[in-house]
């Protein structure tokens, strides 16, 4: 695909004598919004960290905006690249306005933050909901009200690829729903997104394409507006979903 932003190529990665992925082979295009589904241990954080340059592969390469990652430094990383991994430490002892500015680091001409740096943290905090938050330690918000606080950060470095692993994680049904909203907006702008969920009706709903991974590698890679038409992808994740009309008639996942 010559117009992705983001190539997997043949990527495999090893833990010990563990294979956790093998041979993963995926292309993203700018404007696209993916989810990044499938069961605990399946490498879908792993996959994320190796797109980020965090992870090196064990075989193969990831090539962003057609340079291979493992040539890119990491400023040239930062500059196309915002990462939300999984876990971060929830005991930061910053005000929440001057963590969502680290986000313009990878842009600074001086010592000091611009006046349009500035601006940017600010629209991206207003954008996440969290400028209440700006004055407060970090240490001191709930893990829903943190989370916001670093995507407006992710935000603020003015990315072309979004990597989000579980970005939903600690918020409420309201600010999943709103947070799924600003990532679909944002693609439809241009940008790029990669987000893990196990949430399959939010993916269904919100992204573009849905990405199992199964084996060790790409099981099922699938158009979401038409993933639940034909379901039998789910029992990858799970034996105990089955796709039932909502009250709309749209395809709704349930459990069994």
């Amino acid at each position: 695909m010559s117009d992705a932003i983001v190539s997997v190529r043949d990527v495999s990665w090893r833990a010990g004598n563990t294979d956790v992925l093998d041979r993963v082979r995926l292309d993203v295009r700018p404007g696209e919004f993916v989810a990044v589904m499938g069961r605990n241990g399946a490498g879908k954080s792993t996959l994320l960290d190796i797109i980020a340059g965090l992870r090196a592969a064990t075989a193969g390469d990831v090539l962003l905006d057609g340079r291979a990652v493992s040539e890119q430094s990491p400023i040239d990383r930062a500059r196309l690249v915002a990462h939300l991994p999984q876990t971060i430490r929830g005991d930061l002892s910053v005000r929440a306005e001057a963590l969502v500015l680290m986000g313009r680091y990878v842009h600074a001409t001086g010592w000091f933050e611009s006046a349009d740096d500035r601006a940017i943290a600010a629209d991206a905090m207003r954008r996440c909901d969290c400028v209440q938050f700006r004055d407060r330690i970090v240490s001191t918000l709930s893990g829903g009200e943190r989370q916001r606080v670093l995507l407006a950060a992710c935000f603020a470095q003015r990315p072309r690829v979004l990597l989000l692993d579980e970005p939903a994680t600690f918020l409420d049904l309201d600010q999943q729903l709103e947070c799924f909203t600003l990532l679909r907006d944002e693609t439809r702008q241009g940008m790029a997104c990669l987000a893990v969920t196990h949430d399959v009706n939010l993916a269904a709903t919100f992204c573009s394409r849905l990405t199992v991974l199964a084996e060790r590698s790409v099981a099922f890679d699938l158009e979401a507006a038409t993933a639940l038409d034909a379901p039998e992808w789910l029992h990858a994740i799970s034996p105990r979903l089955a796709v039932h009309p909502s009250a709309n008639g749209r395809p709704w996942v349930g459990y069994r």
